[in-house]
């Protein structure tokens, strides 16, 4: 957009003020802007921050076109008057501001180390600071067998070996027999409890089978279980093959349906019940752009929690699901965020200030499958730092405005109360 924005302006001005000096300024503006524009975003919201948005409009767009926003909508209000008072300056002066004010930006940043010096400034109070201890005491499990599907790396490692830690015989399952075979003895030199690795395609009915009569052979059925397998990639909707679609929709949601059915069934003969704990997101309740077979998926993975959490609690069961926000591992984010360029606005999206930590899920999810919440079944856990209500309600972007600007919509708004004002 910005490209085309530039040429725009570029052919405008070969009508208006000749055709090698607004070309310069063009192509220099759209330097800035492509280079510099996560910067102004990082910005502390301010004076200096509403400026440059009023040099980019008036740059891009030339004078306001658009009528006031309502006072209701103040954030949007301060930035159309700070664009307004620009009116009558040129496209070409805006570019020419916009390009001081940026490179004066560049080098502040530049001089405190840049967006790492940012990021090691972001606050975390007290009471949003991790713990990542052990949060239940050592024999919680005892006794107990827990399979933890997808359970070779990430979430699912992390949440083995919490309950490894806490006295359970744990099997982990994956696809690839090594990687298996490696973490079961990472685990196990750890906890020195035991960890076997059972191979298990759970998109393949008859493979998740097989590999449960395996497990009972092994060390018997396991009654605590966590489906944790998953896929998961960014992609527009309209880049979606079937096959695409099918395979994480087969991963997600049709594993996770194979191994319940399967393991509750062979329970239910035993006269057992269990806890089944499914990894789901935050996503699967509101959707989102650009991983739909993902929240698809998710999405009756939830519907699933709750409808055997009515149906099967006659029998002894307990379904439960946790919807994790960005907790980053390598695997996942190496899908969901290639360039780590998004990873700051992320951020800047969870009012706790931090992305989760792979030992809160899992001393989580130990919590809900273990005695101390057996009055819990059918609920889906949020685990987000607040991310889904913040950015749920219509003027938490209000955040966002400056003490400066919070004075001037206060007189704006004490105008609007005035009689015979509009």
């Amino acid at each position: 957009m910005l490209s085309r924005q530039a040429i725009k302006l570029a052919r405008l001005g070969n009508r208006q003020v000749g055709q090698t000096r607004l070309f310069g300024v063009a192509e220099d503006f759209k330097s800035a802007v492509d280079t510099r524009s996560m910067k102004v975003r990082d910005l502390p919201d301010g004076v200096p921050k509403l400026e440059l948005y009023a040099l980019y409009k008036q740059a891009t767009v030339g004078d306001v076109n658009t009528d006031r926003p309502g006072f209701t909508d103040f954030f949007a209000r301060t930035k159309w008057d700070a664009w307004e008072e620009l009116g009558g300056k040129s496209q070409e002066w805006a570019m020419e501001q916009y390009i001081a004010k940026t490179d004066h930006l560049a080098s502040a940043s530049d001089d405190k180390g840049g967006d790492a010096a940012a990021a090691k400034q972001r606050k975390v109070w007290p009471h949003h600071k991790p713990h990542t201890g052990q949060m239940m005491p050592d024999d919680t499990f005892k006794g107990r067998v827990a399979l933890v599907t997808g359970g070779g790396t990430g979430l699912g490692k992390g949440m083995a070996t919490m309950l490894s830690k806490l006295g359970a015989t744990v099997i982990i399952s994956s696809r690839k027999k090594e990687v298996l075979d490696k973490t079961a003895a990472e685990i196990t030199a750890l906890t020195g409890n035991p960890v076997h690795g059972v191979p298990m395609n759970v998109r393949d009915g008859e493979m998740v089978k097989a590999a449960i009569d395996e497990m009972k052979t092994v060390c018997g059925l396991p009654d605590i279980v966590i489906n944790n397998a998953a896929g998961n990639f960014i992609a527009p909707s309209e880049r979606l093959s079937s096959n695409a679609f099918a395979t994480i929709v087969d991963t997600v949601l049709n594993g996770s349906a194979y191994v319940t059915l399967e393991l509750s069934k062979k329970l239910m003969e035993e006269d057992r019940g269990g806890v089944f704990l499914y990894t789901t997101t935050t996503y699967a309740s509101t959707g989102s752009g650009f991983v739909l077979p993902s929240a698809c998926a998710k999405a009756g993975i939830e519907i699933m929690i709750k409808s055997l959490g009515a149906e099967w609690g006659r029998y002894g069961f307990r379904f439960l699901g946790i919807a994790p926000g960005p907790i980053p591992t390598k695997g996942a984010f190496d899908r969901l965020d290639p360039t780590g360029r998004f990873e700051t606005a992320m951020l800047d999206m969870i009012p706790a200030n931090r992305a989760g930590k792979v030992e809160e899920m899992a001393n989580l999810a130990a919590f809900l499958v273990s005695p101390y919440a057996s009055w819990i079944s059918g609920e889906i856990v949020t685990l987000d730092g607040g991310e889904t209500v913040q950015n749920a309600g219509e003027f938490n972007q209000l955040r966002q405005v400056s003490e400066q600007e919070w004075n001037m919509m206060e007189a704006m708004i004490r105008g609007t109360n005035k009689k015979g004002s509009t």
